[in-house]
This record gives C-alpha cells, structure tokens and sequence, in this order.
C-alpha cells in the first residue's frame, strides 16, 4: 500500500509512542507530517523524526494538545499538494477521527490504534466512499503472534537503535513504589518520551 516517499501523519509525536512511530515511518522510507503540542515542539525537532511538524496550542490548563486549534486537515492538504497522506496513524481517537478522515489521499489507510481522548465512534463505512478509503484498528497480539514474529520484529528494534537510526528519548524515571505517581505523570500528557521504572 506504501511506497517510498509517500506521505504518513501521526499525532502526538511529542509522546513514546508515537514518537518512535515517527522516527519507524522514516527509517522505512516515508515522508512524516507530525503534530505536537507547544511544549513538546522543541524536543520532538531535536528527535528530527518529522519533515514536517504541525505545532499545536494546548487546552487551557492542560498539557494536552487542542486538535481544534490549528486546521490541521488544511495544513496536511498544503503540504501534500492537495494530495493527502497515504497513512495515518491515530492514537488519540475520538477528537481526531473526523481530521483523519478529511487528511487521506486516495486509498489512503486510516490507522486508528488509540483512545486517548475516546474511543473512535461508530460511523458509516460509506464514509470512506469518497478516497476508497482502508481503516484499521490493529492489535499488538496480531503482529506477534509467534515467538519467530516477535524476535523478528525485536531484532528490527534493537539493529536500528544500536545503529543511531532509533532514538530512545527516556523522560523521566519512577522508583517501583512510586508507580501510581508515574502514572498520573502519564496520564497529564506532559511526557516527552518514555516513563520508566527502576526495578
């Protein structure tokens, strides 16, 4: 479905996830349009996982990313020449579905693979009409569903970060018994990269 060069949006690449998702997309040949709220900007352009970057002001009181603030769907459609992506990878869910679906180029593929602001809603399939449009809801267990799969998929990992190609950006560290704290932390939206625990 995607060839080299081909335009991929992921949100939120401020956070773990999805800021390996980016620096994954690159390293396979695409061409990455992220969004990240204001504090994040900073550190996400020193990862370099981006070509381009759609900064995002945050809910008022929030480290949260206002999806509302930015017209997202007409700076994706600029910078792809009116074109659109041919993947999208959205972990935030229900405040971007509607986004996602208007950023898709032609059989472009909606990858919807979170809820950190609901659960995608129920909607028509013939919504999907208009682009040919695919969508997924993938699950980790489908990846890995052998040991050969998963040591597969492991060894991609490790060759690309022990040769500098995946950045490993560590936010902060939580001892064991302040798990509950690292998990509020989390939740805040104000990571910038993974959430350890000492063990």
């Amino acid at each position: 479905m995607l060839q080299t060069n081909d335009w991929c949006f992921i949100y939120s690449v401020g956070s773990g996830t999805c800021q390996w998702a980016a620096q994954m997309a690159k390293i396979q040949g695409y061409k990455v349009i992220g969004t990240c709220s204001q504090s994040k900007a900073e550190a996400m352009m020193q990862v370099g996982a981006c070509d381009e970057l759609i900064v995002l002001k945050e809910g008022e009181g929030m480290s949260y990313s206002d999806y509302g603030s930015v017209d997202i769907a007409a700076k994706v459609m600029d910078i792809t020449n009116q074109k659109g992506v041919k993947c999208i990878l959205d972990g935030v869910g229900k405040s971007t579905v509607d986004i996602s679906l208007g950023c898709l180029a032609q059989r472009g593929l909606y990858v919807s693979f979170g809820n950190a602001s609901g659960a995608v809603p129920a909607f028509p399939v013939l919504r999907l009409n208009a682009k040919s449009a695919f969508v997924t809801r993938p699950k980790l267990k489908d990846y890995v569903r052998d040991e050969e799969e998963l040591m597969g998929r492991w060894g991609d990992i490790m060759e690309w970060i022990s040769g500098g190609m995946l950045k490993v950006s560590v936010d902060c560290v939580f001892d064991l018994e302040d798990v509950k704290e690292g998990h509020v932390y989390l939740e805040s939206g104000k990571s910038k990269g993974k959430i350890l625990y000492k063990i």
